[in-house]
């Protein structure tokens, strides 16, 4: 009767400084963390009333305390995910607006073609020697 007492007490203590210590620390992360240590404090009570091995409490803490860091983890990919997806959308929505706003004349206007002036130089075409045409196999091509 006393453990549940004192796991009252603990809880009592744990809920108000998991509230107001941790301010930077978003509500529901901080409820998570203090609702698995009231319910590790709960269990492990339970089982020594069940007079258990003193190890089994034990176990029973460290199990609920793995469940409650998988869910916070969780929580927190979650978060991060819908952050990046929001900064992605944003990046989007701005290199649209960019790509619209910045489009010049010379961007949009038709390649020129060079004129062909009557004091250029003929461009030479490249010959081929008579080594050139004769292939691997020794036959010409």
């Amino acid at each position: 009767m006393i453990q549940i007492f004192i796991t009252v007490i603990t809880a009592a203590l744990i809920l108000p400084l998991a509230y107001f210590q941790f301010k930077e620390t978003p509500l529901p992360k901080r409820m998570l963390i203090a609702g698995s240590i009231v319910a590790a404090a709960l269990v492990s009570a339970f089982l020594q009333m069940l007079e258990f091995a003193f190890y089994i409490p034990l176990l029973a803490i460290v199990a609920i305390s793995m469940i409650g860091a998988i869910v916070y983890a969780k929580i927190d990919e979650m978060e991060k995910a819908e952050k990046r997806r929001i900064a992605d959308e944003r990046k989007e929505k701005r290199q649209k607006a960019v790509h619209v706003e910045t489009g010049s004349l010379e961007e949009n206007a038709a390649p020129v073609k060079a004129e062909r002036s009557l004091y250029d130089e003929p461009v030479q075409e490249k010959k081929s020697f008579a080594m050139q045409t004769i292939g691997v196999g020794g036959e010409e091509r």
